[in-house]
């Protein structure tokens, strides 16, 4: 949510004047055009559209969600540290550093996403409990939407006063960092129980799925035979002995 807020903000805000002063403190921005972003924000997402539909399929039949995911959330934090120093770049370069960035950010984002709600289904023990923990796993998304800009923007402005834009980025890749840790303890469930269970019930029920006393029951309906007579008895003995 912080990526998606301050990189537009770093990319119009105006060039600093001041020389930078290595490696933390510098300040201002790209200072592009809104033309210039617009369109960068639109190839954004023709790529995110293209790369939902055609890598994010091979990359997780290839390595699996977990490993994806995990590998996602260890090289994010690398793209919070870079993208600051863009605006040391010489001119001729800040544009495909800009767009490196954001192929960076989009790729990571289409494969992280799909795994995280992958995972997220499958770690659920019960249908029953799946709306649950999908709308919790939501509503804290949302709560995120909500206030990351809001503190990030809070962030980003303290860092311009000391002379560090690249502070909000820096910040949230820490963040960045202590998820990247939490995902090791992530893993691949084996299914969930009511899955287990229904599977077990329905081995069950093949067993008893013919019921021997109803069909010589139905044969000797079939064939006028009433009951207490010879072929009836016949038929219990015959069930008894199964």
């Amino acid at each position: 949510m912080s990526f998606d807020t301050m990189l537009p903000l770093l990319l119009s805000t105006p060039v600093a004047q001041q020389p930078p002063s290595l490696p933390l403190e510098f300040t201002g921005g790209l200072g592009l055009s809104s033309k210039t972003i617009g369109l960068m924000l639109s190839l954004q997402g023709l790529y995110s559209m293209l790369a939902q539909l055609f890598l994010f399929p091979v990359v997780a039949s290839r390595f699996g969600s977990v490993k994806t995911f995990r590998f996602v959330l260890f090289v994010w934090p690398m793209l919070y540290v870079a993208v600051p120093y863009l605006i040391l770049l010489p001119d001729r370069f800040q544009l495909a550093g800009v767009y490196f960035c954001l192929l960076w950010r989009i790729t990571a984002q289409v494969l992280a996403y799909p795994s995280h709600a992958i995972l997220l289904t499958n770690s659920a023990p019960s249908m029953l409990v799946l709306g649950v923990i999908n709308g919790v796993a939501a509503s804290t998304a949302s709560l995120m939407r909500a206030f990351g800009p809001t503190l990030s923007g809070i962030i980003y402005t303290a860092g311009l006063k000391v002379g560090c834009a690249g502070l909000v980025f820096w910040v949230s890749g820490l963040v960045s960092v202590l998820g990247a840790v939490e995902s090791l303890w992530v893993g691949q469930t084996g299914g969930r129980m009511d899955e287990q269970e229904a599977s077990a019930a329905a081995s069950d029920g093949d067993e008893e799925l013919i019921n021997p006393l109803a069909v010589d029951a139905a044969i000797i309906a079939a064939r006028g035979l009433k009951p207490g007579s010879t072929a009836l008895t016949m038929c219990d003995q015959n069930h008894n002995q199964r």
